[in-house]
């Protein structure tokens, strides 16, 4: 909770920095300041309304799904933009020190048309950023295992991770998951974690268990658990865990290990935030390496811990790969610190990770991270993509 009030104030302050900045540069007349203000002041309204009735039922689902959209894109949209006016005014200073340039930034015309410029560039951006999050692309690989299968020879594997159903990726958004996922032609289904956002209630509230029970695989449709099934909102004690299993008819592996088709196995884990979580090597007794070992595992810490293990193939979520510019860049940077290996493992950020998204071969593992198909926040991919994994897989020895 306290996560959210820091991030209303920091709204807060964001958003009348920008406002100032739009006002000094706007001309003196009523008929245009007093509908510049009423925007900051219904849109800060609206944020407000929508954080504290949030769950409690005063206000209809479509209310609140409106609220947190607009509430999350304001938010990006007031980073951008203040990013660009810090931008500005550190120019400013700079110039009024060392005259660099013979304008006057000061003056209200160069405020105003920078102003106006900085608004067109944000909006076109998150339009597009929008359009990246509508529109996921499904990102296809080649994968050998060098195993003997005995009754599966290829294996066509659908991976989604990170959907976050909820009052934001409402019912119609999941409805065009599942179809994108279904046309894939799957033979398994994986969704690794962060299938639902914050709470269940949402869910309930939209029968979203109708289109999880569209998913369907000759192999079965199996999930793991992420980070947001255990973030608790005063619900019972795993309820998210339980409607993926009772209404959404999944097949929940919690620290659970399977065979399948007496020809492959699928390991589940919990997701870091259990407090029972087992170890890998645990979950991994009486299985049988010589066969293939998949793995699904939401947070991508301690990649060693599966090429340890003798896993096959290994799958992750969770970083959305930073979900918009600039964290992405960030992510990378610090990716590129991790592996240079001067930084203990001890000492690592949480946030700091061997591989922020893509593929990689470690040993004889095939790891890879996905960016997620759904968001938690704003709804928009910007320097990011929203993606479906096919692994195509060829057991042969």
């Amino acid at each position: 909770m306290r996560v959210f009030f820091n991030a209303i104030i920091v709204q807060i302050f964001l958003s009348a920095y920008i406002y100032w900045r739009g006002w000094q540069g706007l001309p003196d007349k009523k008929y245009i300041k007093i509908p510049y203000a009423s925007i900051y002041i219904a849109e800060l309204a609206i944020y407000f309304m929508g954080f504290f009735t949030s769950g409690t039922g005063l206000l209809p689902f479509d209310a609140l799904h409106s609220f947190a959209w607009i509430g999350t894109t304001w938010m990006l949209f007031t980073i951008y933009m203040t990013i660009l006016l810090l931008l500005y005014d550190l120019v400013k200073y700079i110039n009024g020190r060392k005259k660099i340039f013979a304008l006057d930034l000061k003056a209200k015309k160069p405020r105003l048309i920078y102003f106006c410029a900085s608004l067109l560039w944000v909006c076109c951006v998150m339009g597009y950023g929008s359009y990246r999050f509508h529109n996921p692309v499904v990102t296809e690989m080649n994968l050998t295992v060098d195993k003997h299968s005995p009754n599966v020879k290829d294996l066509r594997i659908v991976v989604a991770t990170d959907i976050h159903a909820g009052y934001l990726i409402d019912k119609n958004i999941i409805s065009m998951y599942v179809d994108k996922i279904m046309e894939q032609k799957p033979d398994i289904i994986l969704l690794v974690g962060d299938i639902i956002d914050y709470d269940v209630k949402s869910l309930y509230e939209q029968r979203m268990e109708t289109e999880f029970l569209r998913l369907k695989a000759p192999y079965g449709v199996y999930a793991s658990t992420g980070n947001h099934e255990y973030i608790d909102l005063g619900e019972e004690k795993d309820e998210k865990i339980l409607w993926l299993s009772k209404y959404a008819g999944l097949t929940v592996l919690r620290d659970t290990t399977i065979l399948i088709a007496d020809s492959f196995y699928l390991v589940g884990r919990e997701d870091d935030k259990c407090t029972t979580r087992k170890d890998l090597p645990e979950l991994m007794q009486g299985v049988n390496k010589d066969l293939p070992i998949i793995v699904m595992n939401h947070e991508p810490h301690r990649l060693y811990e599966e090429s340890d293990a003798g896993a096959d193939i290994a799958v992750f979520g969770h970083t959305h790969n930073g979900q918009f510019f600039p964290v992405n860049t960030i992510m990378s940077i610090s990716s590129a610190i991790y592996n240079t290996g001067i930084i203990p493992e001890h000492l690592k950020y949480r946030s700091m990770y061997e591989i922020p998204y893509g593929y990689k071969k470690k040993d004889n593992t095939h790891i890879y991270v996905s960016s997620g198909l759904g968001l938690a926040g704003p709804q928009f991919r910007i320097g990011t993509i929203s993606e479906i994994v096919v692994l195509n897989v060829k057991f042969e020895k």
